[in-house]
């Protein structure tokens, strides 16, 4: 099955891709010159939380909440890691992704 992430968000280290038509997320880790898949395949999730007011997100990974991702979304002149505007993003590493 292929993957169309609808759903793009930035954090200070990753790419995190969702396609919310098939309730499934890959996170891809920035790194100089080259971006490696964090995950080796697109994971299931239950439920995509933006908390309203800040740049964090959660990531409900079962649907009791008992299992969660949180992080937040870089911004330019970031103060979470001091850094700028986030890289390009390579998506050819996410193409050769093997299907779920």
């Amino acid at each position: 099955m292929e993957h169309a992430a609808d759903v793009v968000l930035e954090s200070c280290n990753s790419t995190w891709l969702f396609d919310s038509n098939n309730s499934v997320f890959c996170r891809v880790v920035k790194g100089e010159g080259s971006h490696q898949v964090a995950n080796s395949k697109w994971q299931p999730y239950h439920r995509l939380e933006l908390e309203q007011g800040t740049e964090y997100f959660v990531v409900w990974l079962n649907p009791e909440g008992t299992r969660r991702l949180r992080s937040w979304r870089h911004q330019e002149h970031c103060d979470a890691c001091g850094g700028e505007v986030t890289t390009e993003l390579d998506l050819s590493a996410i193409a050769q992704l093997p299907p779920q």
